[in-house]
């Protein structure tokens, strides 16, 4: 269940990925095109990065579960995963937003800022074995994905 779950929630990102990219390549006139281009490719990387990092963190908890790993090697590499995205939400901030896009980015940054929450709270279920920890994580990590389908919509009506 957990292992479909973390497969849907990567699935998802992607899906929503890609839809960033063509929308981006699609953005028009000119210059504003060109402006918009530079933006929408700057944006999707962003949004890539993030789901190829939480993909990683999802699969190196897999390989404690199997053993390939010890706890300490884990906790190790989240805390890496913690720097990490923490740089990459950063770059948020460095976009040459166009004004109509600007709640849009702000709505992927929260979602982004609320992923890091959730994969701490991870952090601290694996670390603590406190259950609530946990539930405080799944409830984030669904907050963001909400989050990221607002942005989205914000997205495409700032497009149209």
């Amino acid at each position: 269940m957990k292992k479909n779950k973390k497969q849907n929630i990567t699935i998802a990102t992607i899906g929503i990925i890609i839809i960033i990219a063509i929308v981006a390549y699609n953005y028009s006139a000119d210059q504003t095109k060109q402006k918009g281009f530079q933006f929408g490719n700057e944006l999707s990387q962003i949004q890539q990065d993030v789901a190829e990092l939480q993909s990683k963190f999802y699969s190196e908890k897999i390989k404690l579960d199997e053993g390939d790993i010890t706890k300490e090697e884990l906790l190790e590499y989240y805390r890496e995963h913690v720097k990490e995205f923490e740089k990459i939400i950063l770059r948020y901030d460095q976009l040459a937003t166009p004004e109509l896009f600007e709640s849009s980015v702000e709505l992927f940054k929260i979602s982004s800022e609320t992923q890091l929450e959730s994969d701490i709270e991870f952090i601290k279920w694996i670390s603590t074995g406190d259950e609530s920890a946990k539930v405080r994580s799944d409830t984030q990590i669904q907050e963001a994905y909400e989050y990221e389908n607002l942005g989205l919509a914000e997205f495409q009506l700032a497009k149209a």
